[in-house]
């Protein structure tokens, strides 16, 4: 029997009084689109630091492809094929594109020479970067470095790719863009975990949807399904939320005529802001 690519079991940390994660399982196969969702201080980047090797649980196991990986680094993991993406890009300003995607296939994937450039230049292309290959980094807008933060991720060629919050800040057109960009990328077999408080982005994508609210899932399953909890309107917006937000298109909402007062329901609101 096949082992899940990501296994999470029974894994607890603590910062002092604070639980930050709370006896927390779940299982993700090669393939599958997970989001993430909660209030601000739920957790969520705690819980990617966990998966990706940042923070050490004080309790609990992680497994990789049914290996044990809870005391293994960040380096190591990266090597085991675990990309992640952070809230606040921060690319080497003063190298170039193509020089900072580089790094990461050398240093994370530990390629070498030719491979690390055939990496290097297939992530920019998937990312729909190789325009600014050679365009110092410190000169990217933040769409442009949201993408390079995305290949760089690409590059480190990951089985699971952790994505924090890569829609915030951006136009609707913009998260409509980046959208095709992870659907691509989980179309070549990444399985994708992905944080976001843009929660439409999230629905264009993933087939599950997981709530974490004080350190414990609060809900698990189809996006429309979580969604509509009760539990989870409550602990995310602390007023009714509906599953609506689950439907309609990016790309067409952005292509549509700006709605007027009378069109928006107040009640659902198309971006969650932290």
């Amino acid at each position: 029997m096949t082992s899940p690519l990501l296994e999470l079991d029974h894994v607890t940390k603590r910062f002092g009084r604070v639980v930050i994660a709370e006896d927390l399982s779940m299982t993700v196969n090669s393939g599958d689109t997970v989001g993430i969702v909660g209030p601000n201080g739920a957790g969520k980047t705690s819980l990617f630091g966990l998966i990706s090797g940042d923070l050490a649980p004080d309790g609990g196991e992680v497994r990789l492809a049914g290996r044990a990986v809870t005391r293994l680094d960040a380096a190591g993991r990266c090597r085991l094929g675990v990309g992640r993406t952070y809230q606040v890009p921060r690319p080497f300003a003063d190298m170039t594109v193509f020089e900072n995607v580089l790094v990461a296939a050398q240093q994370g994937a530990g390629l070498r020479r030719r491979a690390s450039y055939v990496a290097a230049a297939e992530a920019l292309d998937m990312t729909g970067m190789s325009g600014q290959a050679n365009l110092a980094a410190e000169r990217l807008g933040l769409l442009q470095r949201k993408r390079l933060e995305l290949a760089r991720a690409v590059a480190t060629k990951p089985t699971l790719l952790l994505l924090d919050e890569v829609a915030g800040g951006l136009t609707d057109p913009e998260v409509a863009q980046l959208v095709e960009i992870v659907r691509g990328v989980n179309a070549e077999g990444t399985a994708v975990i992905w944080i976001e408080h843009v929660v439409r982005a999230l629905t264009a994508v993933v087939s599950r949807l997981i709530c974490l609210a004080g350190g414990k899932f609060v809900g698990d399953g189809m996006p429309a399904t979580v969604l509509a909890n009760p539990a989870v309107r409550e602990v995310f917006l602390g007023s009714e939320f509906t599953a609506a937000l689950a439907g309609g298109s990016l790309t067409a909402d952005a292509a549509a005529e700006p709605p007027t007062a009378a069109d928006v329901p107040p009640s659902t609101p198309d971006r969650i802001e932290p």
